[in-house]
């Protein structure tokens, strides 16, 4: 479904106007969003800044729970190309830990749920990107490849060997992008079908999807919040996205493009959702 945020505020926050594909609306409330920006979703929760309070407040318009991470103790630069923030159930910590990286600085900050404490991870290399996977934490540096976020005992970022990592020149955009089964980064400044490269994990190598662009569906987000899946696995997805006005496709016309402010992914929703259980 689409879904708009109004601008007007009440006492209670702000209100989203939901639209299904079978046309029917709707109108809820988002408790904790008077006053603070949305800057991300993440794990099915929107990520809601109060630039006066210092805090955050990640909610989940679903089934309305929320998670405060108050006392930011760092600047917040609230522009898509310089923020990324995740949240992520760590099996080490057993909890949810919420991240935000700082592009400007390359520095990771993160806290854990509960806990008015955050912790600094900072870089002497230029990191793209910041991304949970299967309960990990990946850092992308266009130098070195791929890092690994670990959060215990000991904070730091770990450089995993990779084979064939993407061939990159000074205006390539490395991002990662969402997918419940596989590890994808897109660079962002290529051009439609974009280059796109899959990790496999068993021998740690990394390969192109060019030959295969026609299998996928590509969703790009303001937000840095991507997502590559395959069409023919979702129930009749031509009439589901017939109402989006920013679509392309490749000169054969299979290989489709999709445009939003965000991107709210079901699989995302249903795996925080059964943590939360």
């Amino acid at each position: 479904m689409s879904i708009s945020i109004s601008t007007y505020i009440n006492k209670d926050g702000r209100y989203l106007y939901l639209e299904d594909f079978e046309g029917r609306k709707f109108k809820i409330s988002l408790p904790h969003f008077a006053y603070r920006e949305c800057i991300g979703v993440s794990c099915g929760y929107f990520i809601l800044f109060g630039g006066k309070t210092r805090d955050f407040w990640l909610v989940n318009p679903i089934t309305r729970h929320g998670l405060h991470f108050p006392d930011v103790p760092f600047e917040v630069f609230r522009g898509y190309a310089v923020v990324r923030v995740i949240l992520v159930h760590s099996p080490p910590i057993s909890g949810w830990v919420f991240l935000v990286l700082n592009k400007k600085t390359n520095e990771i900050w993160f806290s854990i749920a509960s806990k008015r404490v955050w912790t600094l991870v900072s870089a002497s290399f230029l990191i793209h990107d910041l991304y949970a996977f299967k309960g990990k934490i990946y850092v992308l540096n266009s130098a070195y490849g791929l890092y690994e976020m670990l959060l215990y005992p000991n904070p730091n970022l770990t450089l995993l060997k990779t084979k064939d990592f993407p061939e990159l020149d000074d205006s390539s955009l490395l991002e990662f992008a969402n997918s419940p089964e596989n590890l994808y980064v897109i660079n962002r400044n290529s051009q439609h079908p974009y280059k796109i490269h899959e990790l496999d994990f068993g021998k740690m190598k990394w390969a192109s999807l060019e030959k295969r662009t026609e299998e996928y569906a590509l969703f790009l987000g303001n937000w840095k919040h991507h997502a590559v899946a395959i069409p023919e696995s979702w129930v009749g997805i031509s009439s589901q996205y017939r109402r989006l006005k920013y679509v392309r496709t490749n000169k054969g016309g299979k290989s489709k493009l999709y445009y939003a402010s965000m991107w709210y992914f079901f699989h995302d929703f249903l795996d925080a959702n059964l943590i939360h259980e």
